[in-house]
């Protein structure tokens, strides 16, 4: 399969003022990583790090991020938000929202959020966002890691990993899917997801979230610290509202929920 190229994913995103800088390893540890440095050494709002393979890919929770080679999209994006911090909790809304438009784009609308900001298909993992936030005395930095299954059959995957995993390939009847023109097209849809909330329409970016996840109204979820409640949208933090006995409970992305079988 061929290679990602830092040149040629920039001349198809020339007109995205979004994007600044591509760099693309051959392998590296975490994408993340790479772009915290880049961070700390000064790189632009709009820096992309890609990687053919990850060795030490992670999660949400400490978890790992399995990140064989050439099969899947391991990206990170640097942002240096200038909102309050009560507003910097929508940007894993946000992020959520165009990864989840990107993999519906390639492999329509099995594709689905479950909180925060994992997309799954028929109850599969297809890709998670990583949001990990730093604040220094020249502002925040905030980077957001996407990991995408691209490109896996079911024997790229650990056997551990076979039944609650899944990619856009398999969901493509096994199609192989470009992975540079993914690429580009879930960068074009995180600038515009972006723009939109820069824009202050919180309540749309919202909205199509709501839409993509349909566990975040009307579900029963156990709650990580205990007991039970209703999930009830979001609020306008970018938390999600979960109606309890007690009132409400807000869920922030750094949390997780568990739904309650019916």
């Amino acid at each position: 399969m061929p290679g990602l190229d830092a040149n040629r994913l920039a001349a198809a995103l020339k007109h995205e003022p979004f994007v600044r800088r591509i760099v693309v390893h051959r392998t590296t540890g975490s994408t993340n990583d790479d772009a915290r440095r880049l961070a700390a050494d000064g790189a632009p709002e709009g820096t992309v790090v890609l990687a053919e393979h990850q060795t030490e890919g992670r999660g949400r929770l400490g978890r790992s991020w399995e990140s064989p080679a050439q099969v899947g999209l391991y990206l990170s994006l640097l942002l240096r938000p200038t909102e309050p911090p009560e507003g910097i909790g929508r940007y894993p809304i946000a992020a959520a929202v165009a990864v989840c438009s990107a993999c519906r784009a390639f492999a329509g609308e099995s594709a689905v959020l479950k909180w925060p900001n994992d997309v799954l298909a028929h109850k599969a993992k297809l890709a998670g966002v990583l949001c990990e936030l730093r604040h220094s005395p020249s502002g925040a930095d905030l980077v957001l890691g996407i990991g995408v299954n691209v490109n896996q059959t079911a024997q790229d995957f650990d056997a551990s990993l076979r039944e609650t995993a899944t990619s856009l390939r398999m969901l493509c009847a096994g199609v192989t899917v470009d992975r540079e023109a993914f690429a580009a097209a879930l960068l074009r849809a995180l600038g515009a997801t972006i723009a939109t909330l820069r824009e202050g329409a919180w309540t749309e970016v919202a909205k199509q979230f709501l839409r993509y996840a349909p566990h975040a109204t009307g579900w029963r979820v156990r709650l990580a610290a205990g007991g039970e409640g209703i999930t009830d949208g979001l609020d306008v933090t970018g938390a999600l509202r979960v109606a309890t006995a007690n009132g409400i409970v807000l869920v922030h992305a750094s949390e997780s929920v568990a739904l309650v079988e019916e």
